[in-house]
This record gives structure tokens, C-alpha cells and sequence, in this order.
């Protein structure tokens, strides 16, 4: 393997959840729990996606730097699964019948499947895609804490560490497929494709969660989860511009200008060590 970009790094950190975890545990909310619930128990799937794609590209793309930058995310990405699938164990398992293994080996092998059918570019695509959505939900998780409002710090610190690292990497998948020369019609057919696979992933859960806690009968469910997908701070709301800035022609990653929100962590890192970046991640800014 190649060596790892300077700046790309790996980082695991193993975060611990103290139990018993309340079944509610974002602010007391069924919608928000919902919702990033389902965030965790998919997130390794796309992740293994990713990794089972993008690592074709060491292969197949002749820059080192690139190279480096695709061992980094590979990297990256199964540390994520790796922490998110030994978490979800603790945090939904007490409160819901979701074995997120057997979920996860399901839809993988379903996915999986279908990409195996196409070239490499096109998977390629696929993970560009993939890491659109992730870049643009880590871009808004962290300009604003009102999100982990509410949340145990060690929680908000997975998610805070989670989005750092996705900023760090999400042009990698990007510019392998243009190094490959993927066309634009390709990278919209494998953006919509990701958009019906992603709401796949993400509602199933959810209307798992929702029918044991009685909330698909519940009409006032639906009026919490309208605001707070497409209110005024709505989470839908605020994602679907950037969301749609894929579909530009000239659209480059880098278009999204983020990476201040993450420089300031990165020094923190490489000064400190894990048990003080756990502790710090809780909040919106390191200590200086």
C-alpha cells in the first residue's frame, strides 16, 4: 500500500458509550434518535462500498499523490465502519430489533451485486456520490452545534470526529473518476442511483423504529418530523442546495469551501493525544 497523505490521516480513536444509553438519547427527541440512528447503522455500508470501489483505483491511477490520498480514505472509511458497526451494538440494539449485521450483510450483497456489473469509472462515480452526501451533512453538522444539542459528549464527539475526517477526504473519490476521464453523464446516472440507494438505506430504519414506538399511526410524529426535515432550520432543507450543486457540470468538490472548519482540529491532533481529543471533540471548537 502507499504511504498515507499528509493531508489525509487516519485516525482511530475508539470511543466508548458509558450504558445503559436511553432510547431517546438525542435531547429526548424520537425524530432526531431516528434519524441519526439510521445514519449509523448505514454508514457502514456505504463505507464498505466506498472501500471496495475506490481501492481499484491504486491500480489504475498513475499519480503518487493521488495514490496517497485513496490509501488515506480506504484508510479512513474502514476505521469509520469498523467504529460505527462496535457502537451501534450498545447505542440501538437494547432498544430495537435491528441487528445492524444482518442488516448491513443484506444490503451489501444486494449493492455490492450491483456495481460488480459495471467498470470500474462507474464505481468510481458511485463513490463520489456517496461521499457528496457525507461531505455535505459533515459540512452542516459541524458550522452548527444546534445539532448535538442535547446529545451525551461522547456521542457528539463520534459524530464531530466522523465529519472532520469526511471534509478531509471528500474530493479523493471525485478526482479518481475524473482522472479515469469519467463523463458527466455518468456521474449524474451514479448520483441518482446513490440518491435511491441511500433513501433506501436510511428509511427502512426508520420505519422499523417508528412502527415499534407506534409512531407510523401518529399524526403528530409526522408534524415533528416535517419540521425538522423541512422547517425553517430544517435538515432537508438546509442540505438540498448544496445537494443539488452536484448536477453542475463544472462542479468540483472543492467548490464547497469548508476546510476551515477542520484546520483548527487537525493542529489539535497532532499535539495531543486520544483521550484529550475524545474530551474536546464534545464542543465546535479545539482548544487553542
Amino acid at each position: 500500500m502507499e504511504k498515507y497523505s499528509p493531508d489525509i490521516q487516519p485516525r482511530r480513536l475508539r470511543f466508548h458509550l458509558t450504558p445503559p444509553v436511553p432510547k431517546f438519547w438525542h435531547s429526548n427527541s424520537d425524530i432526531k434518535t431516528y434519524h441519526f440512528n439510521a445514519l449509523a447503522i448505514f454508514l457502514p455500508i456505504l463505507e464498505r462500498l466506498v472501500v471496495l470501489s475506490i481501492k481499484k483505483a491504486l491500480k489504475e491511477v498513475s499519480s503518487p499523490k493521488l495514490k496517497a490520498e485513496v490509501t488515506s480514505l480506504v484508510a479512513q472509511e474502514a476505521i469509520h465502519g469498523i467504529e460505527f458497526s462496535r457502537i451501534n451494538e450498545d447505542l440501538i440494539l437494547p432498544h430495537y430489533p435491528i441487528h445492524t449485521s444482518q442488516y448491513k450483510l443484506r444490503f451489501f450483497r444486494i449493492v455490492a451485486g450491483l456495481i460488480n456489473q459495471f467498470s470500474s469509472t462507474f464505481h468510481y462515480a458511485l463513490s463520489a456520490a456517496g461521499e457528496h452526501f457525507t461531505a455535505i451533512s459533515a459540512d452542516l453538522f459541524l458550522r452548527n452545534a444546534i445539532w448535538f444539542e442535547g446529545v451525551d459528549p461522547v456521542y457528539s464527539a463520534i459524530w464531530r470526529w466522523h465529519c472532520i475526517e469526511e471534509i478531509e477526504h471528500k474530493s479523493v473519490a471525485f478526482d479518481v473518476f475524473k482522472a479515469q476521464k469519467g463523463s458527466y453523464f455518468i456521474r449524474i446516472l451514479a448520483m441518482l442511483i446513490m440518491t435511491g440507494v441511500f433513501s433506501v438505506l436510511y428509511l427502512k430504519p426508520i420505519w422499523t423504529m417508528m412502527k415499534q414506538d407506534k409512531n407510523h399511526i401518529n399524526l403528530k410524529f409526522y408534524g415533528r418530523a416535517l419540521k425538522y426535515y423541512w422547517g425553517k432550520n430544517g435538515l432537508c432543507r438546509a442540505l438540498f442546495k448544496p445537494y443539488l450543486d452536484y448536477y453542475k457540470p463544472s462542479f468540483h468538490p472543492t467548490q464547497h469551501q469548508n476546510e476551515q472548519l477542520i484546520v483548527k482540529w487537525k493542529a489539535f491532533f497532532q499535539k495531543t493525544t486520544f483521550t484529550e481529543i475524545v474530551e474536546k471533540l464534545q464542543f465546535l471548537e479545539p482548544p487553542v
